[in-house]
């Protein structure tokens, strides 16, 4: 009787403790459910970005532009003799803040114009630092409060600069007298951003670069991810203080230089990755030299050639997006500017050697960023040395190749 009564327990608990078989049915059931859940949430996710990027793409303060003929690096050989001679440099003066363009004057003291406005002079013990704009105020009432000094030219003791957001000047490197040439107000459309900036030989006209009638220094990055072409170039007779106009839609123009007989101009189009050559009497192109990347200010070599750095090596990525205006402008949207700054990867050096017919000589590189990056100017000493200005990093680095 015992025993009935226990199997009768163990079988009430065996059916109690084993587990409900699903049947077909129930397990495609879970399974369309799940799928079901799975295939909403992309959906919403989907929905959620595309409305995002629609968003980005609308409010974007560019208007890219269709780019189907843009070179790369690996379309120039002469581009590809990949060495470190860059790293051979001594970086000098750290404490100075994007140095971008340097002047030497007779007795071998230097000049650089700094991120914040200033303009510092190095003697050529290369050891006092002064401020040569300490006393005076250059945008004192003017309506734009900025200051970014960009291209310095020396013409006996008068140093002619560029600042970005004011215009063209020139101070007595003795006296500290100072006089405004072009105010950013003198010209219709007044000018954007002032760039860089050459004198003839005899110290009469002036030729400087507006690098964008659309975006000033701080949008730089999106002038170059537009590829727009709105820059100018312009002629100043000192003597009679006229201001002609002789060349615009030019594309992110940058850096400019006379060569020895000044009869030609050579012109940086940065976001075009050359270098034109202007006829000065004609205006005619007589060249385009093309580049690896955007190059910035151009100097003559000793040897009557020139100098032009180029501050970014474009990642390829960028490249493939040039055709299409649409993801530029939805990127431009998407992210900040500074967030741009960072995409483009100021951290290498790179310097181009051009002959005095033109030709790409040679290349110098610093991959690592070791020691240059981001070169935007450079100054060839009587020396032979090289002095590396840089538009974004610190410190000049001093170079014997």
């Amino acid at each position: 009787m015992d025993n009935r009564k226990e199997l009768r327990q163990r079988s009430k608990t065996s059916k109690k403790d084993t587990p409900h078989k699903r049947t077909g049915d129930e397990n495609a059931l879970q399974g369309s459910t799940s799928r079901n859940t799975i295939t909403f949430v992309v959906k919403v996710v989907i929905a959620a970005l595309s409305a995002y990027l629609c968003c980005a793409y609308f409010t974007s303060p560019t208007s890219s532009v269709v780019v189907n003929d843009m070179h790369n690096i690996g379309q120039l050989k002469w581009a590809n003799m990949i060495n470190n001679d860059l790293q051979n440099g001594e970086k000098l003066f750290t404490e100075l803040i994007g140095p971008e363009s340097i002047a030497v004057d007779k007795v071998g003291n230097w000049y650089a114009g700094l991120e914040d406005g200033r303009i510092m002079k190095i003697s050529n013990s290369g050891k006092v630092l002064t401020e040569l704009t300490k006393s005076f105020d250059f945008a004192k009432g003017s309506k734009r409060v900025d200051k970014r000094i960009m291209g310095l030219r020396l013409f006996n003791s008068k140093l002619f600069f560029a600042d970005a957001y004011q215009g063209i000047f020139v101070i007595d490197i003795h006296t500290k007298e100072w006089k405004k040439i072009v105010g950013f107000g003198d010209v219709n459309p007044n000018l954007m951003f002032a760039n860089d900036l050459t004198i003839t030989a005899d110290g009469s006209t002036i030729y400087f670069t507006d690098t964008s009638e659309k975006w000033d220094y701080k949008g730089a990055a999106y002038s170059i991810i537009e590829v727009e072409c709105s820059g100018r170039l312009f002629k100043v007779d000192l003597t009679t203080k006229s201001v002609d106009l002789l060349r615009e839609r030019l594309c992110f123009a940058n850096g400019i230089e006379l060569d020895l007989t000044e009869s030609k101009l050579l012109l940086s189009e940065n976001s075009r990755r050359r270098i034109l050559v202007f006829d000065i009497k004609s205006g005619e192109i007589l060249k385009q030299i093309l580049l690896p990347g955007g190059p910035d200010n151009i100097r003559r070599s000793r040897d009557g050639g020139f100098w032009a750095p180029i501050p970014v090596l474009p990642d390829p990525s960028f490249d493939i997006a040039l055709p299409f205006p649409v993801i530029r402008d939805t990127l431009t949207g998407a992210i900040s500017l500074e967030t741009l700054f960072k995409l483009l990867k100021m951290n290498k050096g790179v310097v181009v050697k051009i002959s005095s017919t033109f030709e790409p000589e040679a290349i110098h590189y610093d991959l690592d960023g070791k020691v240059c990056q981001a070169i935007s100017h450079v100054c060839e000493l009587d020396t032979g040395e090289l002095l590396l200005g840089t538009v974004t990093s610190r410190g000049i680095v001093r170079l014997k190749l």
